[in-house]
Order: structure tokens, then sequence, then C-alpha cells
């Protein structure tokens, strides 16, 4: 069993974001079938109670996340480039659900 503060330990000091690209993306897939709008929000709601369940805080790794998106934008990715192409492009053109 992993304990909480291993958990906030690996998340705050990633030196890395090459092993979050595809998870990322993964998590689209999952939420595909969802009003646009409630895609985000569930996103958002789902960080910030898995990071206050794990003692950290949310602003915080919104602020760390924004700063990794230069990396995980770089050469040779596309799963970070796929999901601003996708919120771009599908959730602003689909059409609302009834």
């Amino acid at each position: 069993m992993i304990s909480l503060s291993t958990i906030k330990d690996k998340v705050r000091t990633r030196s890395t974001v090459s092993t979050l690209r595809e998870p990322a993306f993964a998590q689209l897939t999952r939420l595909s079938d969802v009003e646009p709008a409630d895609q985000i929000s569930a996103i958002f709601l789902a960080a910030t109670a898995m990071a206050e369940a794990c003692g950290l805080d949310p602003h915080e790794e919104v602020q760390r996340s924004q700063r990794m998106m230069s990396a995980a934008e770089g050469p040779f990715t596309a799963h970070v480039q796929a999901i601003k192409d996708y919120a771009r492009n599908e959730l602003v053109r689909r059409p609302p659900l009834i």
C-alpha cells in the first residue's frame, strides 16, 4: 500500500511529464459522451477531490501543471496537442445533449 505522503511527495517533486501525456489523453475518451462544459468541470472536480484527499493544495497543482505545459507540449509529443485540438474543435462544435 502506498502512503498518502509518498503520493504527495511524488506529485510535488515530479521532474518529467513524459508518463503523464497518455493518461491525460485517456481521460478524454472516458468523458467524450458527456456535455462539453461538464467534461471540463468534471476533470477539475475530480482533480480537486484527489488533491485534497492527498493533502495537496489544488491551486498549487494547477500552477504546477501550467509550469509543466511547455515540457508536455515538447517535440514528438502528440497527446497534449490532441487534447487542445479536441477542446478547440470538438467541444465547441458539438451540439448540446438533450
